[in-house]
């Protein structure tokens, strides 16, 4: 039988990030009305002569306000940002979705790959952190949420992920069929092998 489980880790409390994602809607306008008569003002007509004037000073106005809008463009995404967890027969599948549309593939990892894993509290987990040359990945939005790491390496580099997942896919993860023996830490550091039931 195979097994295929998804979920979705979504922003608890909203509030202060959607009133982030409005103003930063609001600072692009604002900053590209700026650019735009910053564009204006570039090359214009020398009233004296009659003749092609050029505005450093617009120039710089428009670069610099426009350079704004497009980082206030870029950034506002980050605002309403969710994970997506899909587990499909020992392979773990991340992707972060930002405002619902933009989808961006991070990482598909291997149980049977991963090192140590466990919840991201305890003896075992500092000590994964400790490792030199490790990347964290934090993929999770709800820091009180139920936090697990998997560390794992992937073309020679130690990777550890700290993930926001329910306790359905953790017991389908912890089943002897997916991780390997001694990989699973309980939060007090001992290590364990069946699955939580």
């Amino acid at each position: 039988m195979d097994d295929f489980l998804e979920q979705t880790a979504v922003r608890k409390s909203r509030g202060i990030f959607s009133l982030l994602y409005y103003m930063a809607w609001i600072g692009v306008v604002l900053f590209a009305l700026v650019a735009a008569f910053g564009l204006r003002g570039v090359i214009g007509v020398n009233p004296e002569t009659g003749g092609l004037m050029f505005s450093l000073t617009s120039l710089i106005v428009m670069v610099v306000f426009g350079g704004l809008a497009f980082f206030l463009f870029r950034a506002k995404d980050e605002c309403r940002i969710e994970y997506d967890y899909a587990f499909t027969n020992g392979c773990l599948d991340i992707s972060k979705v930002m405002n619902e549309r933009r989808r961006r593939y991070l990482c598909a990892m291997e149980t049977k790959e991963v090192l140590s894993c466990g919840p991201a509290a305890g003896p075992a987990f500092q000590k994964v952190l400790k490792e030199p040359g490790i990347k964290q990945h934090n993929w999770f939005v709800n820091r009180e949420a139920k936090l697990y790491y998997f560390y794992f390496q992937k073309k020679g580099v130690k990777h550890v992920a700290v993930m926001e997942l329910n306790d359905e896919m953790i017991s389908v993860i912890r089943s002897k069929k997916y991780l390997q023996l001694g990989v699973w830490h309980d939060a007090d550091g001992k290590s364990t092998y069946a699955s939580i039931s």
